[in-house]
């Protein structure tokens, strides 16, 4: 089984949305990863392949001045192998900045956990983004990612 991680280009739209749930619903998702990937805002998409195969994609802008990770999916069959934690290892050992912000619905329990098993910390929450489902942010220091990867 083979992975490669690397910055998407516009002609892997079609196959990251097949990786987005979300997609079917919104079909303003297509413009969203489009102008992502142009750097529209300053963002940047990543994705990871497994087996030549786009499998899970983030995208990547700025919160308050620093980054922060708007979105990130999986394909459904491939959920819970690790998969969103490679991608979410490749984009922290890039980083530049001394913190790195990430979000989740509280409905989103999968990621949080995640998060908090990374070494993440509740920073805030926001309600009214979804109808009865606070968006709760997080945060980790560029430290703690640095003492991670030495262990």
């Amino acid at each position: 089984m083979s992975v490669e991680i690397r910055f998407a280009a516009l002609s892997d739209v079609p196959d990251i949305l097949r990786v987005d749930a979300v997609a079917e619903r919104e079909e303003r998702r297509y413009d969203y990863i489009s102008n992502a990937i142009r750097g529209e805002m300053g963002r940047t998409v990543k994705v990871l392949l497994l087996d030549d195969r786009i499998t899970a994609f983030a995208v990547l802008g700025e919160f308050f001045g620093h980054p922060f990770l708007e979105l990130i999916a999986t394909a459904t069959n491939r959920r819970r192998m690790g998969i969103a934690s490679a991608l979410l290892s490749n984009i922290e050992i890039g980083l530049t900045d001394d913190r790195f912000f990430v979000s989740a619905n509280e409905s989103n329990v999968i990621m949080r956990d995640l998060l908090v098993q990374r070494g993440y910390r509740i920073t805030g929450m926001v309600e009214n983004l979804d109808p009865d489902d606070p968006e709760i942010f997080f945060v980790i220091y560029k430290a703690a990612i640095d003492a991670q990867l030495e262990v």
